[in-house]
């Protein structure tokens, strides 16, 4: 080794002590608040697949009662809502399910998708949940409106997409109240022809409903999201949010029309 490599060896062995240390002390003040309240457990660290999960994750993880106390569930503000990690909002959704279906789910870690910071609002979908169960949205009081009668499930093509999934997994989206900007003038046949993989219609309205019962507010307000799916007769399921009337719509479009305020919503999913 020659003694330039020498020197840079020993400036990067000098970078790194004082990254570590920043570390250290970063995570100390994240962490001292839970040690003095006996909520952190040094020993559920103790293995380096561990450590790595955590900081695959990008945060040091609340526990859940504590993240749900801590919380005016129905009135929690955009600002607050930034706040919250992508895996802080994973953990609330038993809780969304217990309070508007009356069931009690858990969605293990291990269904997470990987993905990018621009992907931090979690879909939570159980198989058990119909589109039409979805629509219906329990014990939700969200006046909606559907342009059929019949159940969804009835009208729609389940042999495609994930809508008639039986088994329970996670999808990250873009933390957009309205559709992605960047999918504007694009139809249904331009997304699938792109394979762009974007928001279903349960998923959508899940996601939705999830939202309004954290936070009060609806997607939508003022664009239309083109979902994935389609109907039996090949036209696509579209959600929106009615201001005029307060209810939150479902209805179709062509798969061939695209427009400035009709958009998909791109997503990471299984």
């Amino acid at each position: 080794m020659g003694k330039k490599d020498g020197n840079t060896d020993i400036q990067v062995v000098g970078q790194w002590a004082n990254f570590s240390g920043l570390v250290g002390q970063a995570l100390w003040s994240a962490i001292k608040p839970a040690v003095a309240k006996g909520e952190f457990d040094f020993l559920a660290y103790n293995k380096i697949e561990t450590v790595r999960s955590i900081l695959r994750r990008g945060f040091l993880p609340q526990t859940t009662k504590t993240l749900i106390s801590n919380l005016n569930v129905g009135k929690v503000s955009k600002q607050e809502l930034v706040q919250l990690s992508a895996w802080d909002l994973k953990n609330l959704y038993p809780f969304f399910y217990q309070a508007a279906f009356g069931l009690f789910l858990d969605f293990p870690d291990e269904l997470m998708p990987e993905g990018t910071e621009e992907f931090s609002w979690p879909f939570c979908i159980p198989g058990i949940i119909s589109n039409e169960v979805a629509f219906q949205n329990g014990k939700l009081n969200i006046p909606r409106w559907k342009y059929m009668d019949k159940p969804l499930d009835a009208v729609m093509d389940l042999s495609r997409g994930r809508d008639a999934w039986l088994h329970s997994y996670i999808g990250l989206a873009h933390p957009n109240w309205e559709a992605d900007e960047d999918l504007k003038n694009l139809s249904g046949n331009d997304i699938e022809n792109k394979k762009i993989n974007v928001m279903m219609f349960r998923e959508r309205w899940i996601l939705g409903a999830f939202l309004y019962w954290l936070t009060g507010e609806h997607l939508d307000q003022k664009t239309i999201t083109l979902t994935g799916s389609r109907y039996l007769d090949g036209r696509v399921p579209v959600v929106f949010f009615g201001r005029s009337d307060g209810r939150v719509c479902v209805n179709w479009s062509s798969p061939g029309r695209a427009g400035g305020s009709l958009r998909s919503r791109q997503v990471v999913s299984a």
